[in-house]
C-alpha cells in the first residue's frame, strides 16, 4: 500500500501535465539526480542520475552504470505526462444571460459527459511579460471552484431515455461567476499574486477532488488522471527502489501530448528520446554506429493504462482477453501494430515477470471494436528498438475520475524493478 499512497499524493500535485514535471523535477533533485540542459554541453560520469526536461511538459530521468562503456545497453519505460481534459481558449470569457463564462475546447478524447457537475479547478502555465521586456513562466493553480451545470431534469424529461449528448461547443461552458464585467488577467494576477503582464497561457480544467482509495477493503484507487500519472509514478518508483546497475543505463522517458497524437516539441513524435539518447551514446563511443547497435540490444517499455473488463459492459471485451482488476499487468497486443507488442518481446517481459512473481494478462480488442494506440509503436519506429506495450487494468478510462486496482499498482512497479536490475 506504501506506493499506492505515494500515488495519491503524487496525482493530486500534479494538476496538469506542467506540474506533473514540476513535481517530478524537485523529487528527483531531493534525490540528488542532476539536471541537464538541452542548450548546453553534458559532462556525463558512471554511476550518476541525471534528468533533462523540454518545454515544461516532457522529462526523461535516467541512472548511468557502475562499467559504462560501448558494451552498455538500455532499459527505457515510457508514458506520458498528459491527460484527456478542458483547455481554455485564447479569448476565455463570455457573458450570456448573467453569467461569466470560460470558453474551453477538447484536449483528447475526453468522456465528455463525466465533466458536468463537478467542481472543478483550474491552473496550468502562464507566460508573463517583466517591466524590462523579459518572459518568465508561471505555473498556477487557482483555488476558485468552478462547474459545468447539467440541465434539469424537469426541463429535460427524456433524458433517460434518450441519454445525455452534450454538444461540444455549445454546451460546455464552465460558469466562472455571475455579471457581465471581467478582466480575466486581471483576476488571474489577483488569484496568484503575481507581478507583470500576461501575454500567453497554457491553461486547462482538473478535477478539484482529491484522490482516495475506495472498495470495502481499499482495494481500489479513485483519481483523476490514472491514465497515464499511474504509469509514470510506477516506473519512477521501480527506479527509485532499484541501486546502480552493472551494465544498464536505466531511463523513464515521460512525454507531453500523447492523447492528442504525439507530434510536438516535447511529444514522443518528436528528438527528444532519440537526441538524448545519442548524445548519452557519444559519451562513451566516437563511432555513430555504435548507436545504432546499442538500441538493437536495448529495451522499451511502453506503459499505459489498459482497459479492465467491465462487469456491466463484458460483451465490449474479446471473451478470451478480459483482463481483470487486481490480477496483474496486461500485455497488449494488436495485428495491424497499434502496439508495437511482437512475440520476442512479449517473452522478455513474461521473464521479467517470473522474476518478480508477478501474474500477467493478455488484452486483445474485439474484431468488430478498433483499439487505441500509444507512445509504442512510433518510438519502436523511429529507435528501431525492442518494444512491448502493457499497463494496468482500469476502467472509466478517459473520464474525469478513473478507477484501478491497488494492488496492480504495486505489482507493476516489482516487474519494473526487474527489468532496471537486468543487465
Amino acid at each position: 500500500m506504501n506506493f499506492s499512497k505515494d500515488l495519491l499524493s503524487f496525482i493530486d500535485e500534479s494538476s496538469t501535465a506542467f506540474h506533473a514535471v514540476d513535481v517530478l523535477e524537485k523529487r528527483l533533485l531531493a534525490n540528488n539526480y542532476i539536471p541537464l540542459q538541452e542548450s548546453e554541453a553534458w559532462d556525463l560520469k558512471p554511476q550518476t542520475a541525471y534528468f533533462v526536461s523540454r518545454a515544461g511538459g516532457a522529462i526523461i530521468l535516467f541512472k548511468t552504470p557502475n562499467n559504462w562503456d560501448s558494451e552498455a545497453i538500455y532499459h527505457i519505460v515510457g508514458a506520458h505526462t498528459d491527460s484527456p481534459c478542458l483547455k481554455l481558449k485564447n479569448n476565455p470569457v463570455s457573458f450570456k444571460d448573467g453569467y461569466q463564462l470560460l470558453n474551453v475546447e477538447v484536449y483528447g478524447g475526453v468522456l465528455i459527459n463525466s465533466w458536468f457537475d463537478k467542481d472543478l479547478l483550474l491552473g496550468g502555465k502562464l507566460v508573463l511579460e517583466n517591466p524590462d521586456g523579459s518572459l518568465q513562466t508561471e505555473l498556477v493553480r487557482i483555488s476558485k471552484r468552478l462547474r459545468i451545470p447539467r440541465l434539469a431534469i424537469h426541463l429535460d424529461r427524456e433524458v433517460n431515455k434518450k441519454g445525455f449528448v452534450p454538444n461540444a461547443q455549445e454546451h460546455l461552458f464552465p460558469v466562472l461567476g455571475l455579471g457581465e464585467d471581467l478582466d480575466f488577467n486581471t483576476w488571474i494576477l489577483q488569484e496568484t499574486g503575481l507581478q507583470g503582464r500576461i501575454l500567453s497561457h497554457d491553461l486547462f480544467l482538473f478535477d478539484a477532488e482529491a484522490s482516495n482509495f475506495g472498495g470495502i477493503n481499499e482495494e481500489l484507487i479513485y483519481a483523476p488522471r490514472l491514465d497515464n500519472l499511474a504509469s509514470v509514478h510506477a516506473s519512477l518508483s521501480a527506479m527509485e527502489s532499484v541501486g546502480f546497475s552493472d551494465n544498464t543505463v536505466q531511463m523513464a522517458a515521460y512525454f507531453q501530448h500523447e492523447e492528442i497524437g504525439s507530434e510536438s516539441q516535447n511529444g514522443a513524435g518528436s528528438n527528444f528520446l532519440e537526441a538524448t539518447l545519442k548524445r548519452l551514446s557519444q559519451s562513451v563511443s566516437d563511432h555513430s554506429a555504435h548507436y545504432y547497435q546499442t538500441m538493437a540490444k536495448s529495451f522499451f517499455i511502453s506503459a499505459d493504462m489498459a482497459h479492465a473488463v467491465h462487469p456491466n459492459y463484458a460483451s465490449r471485451h474479446d471473451a478470451h482477453h478480459k483482463p481483470y482488476l487486481g490480477k496483474g499487468p496486461v500485455i497488449k497486443s494488436n495485428a495491424n501494430m497499434r502496439y508495437a507488442t511482437d512475440a520476442f518481446a512479449i517473452a522478455r517481459f513474461k521473464q521479467w515477470c517470473h522474476k518478480a512473481e508477478v501474474p500477467y494478462q493478455d488484452f486483445c480488442s474485439r474484431n468488430d471494436i478498433g483499439c487505441g494506440s500509444t507512445i509504442g509503436p512510433m518510438t519502436a519506429a523511429k529507435l528501431g528498438v525492442p518494444t512491448i506495450d502493457i499497463g494496468n487494468p482500469m476502467l472509466s478510462m478517459h473520464s474525469i475520475r478513473e478507477l484501478c486496482s491497488t494492488i496492480d499498482h504495486e505489482l507493476i512497479i516489482e516487474v519494473f524493478k526487474e527489468f532496471y536490475r537486468a543487465n
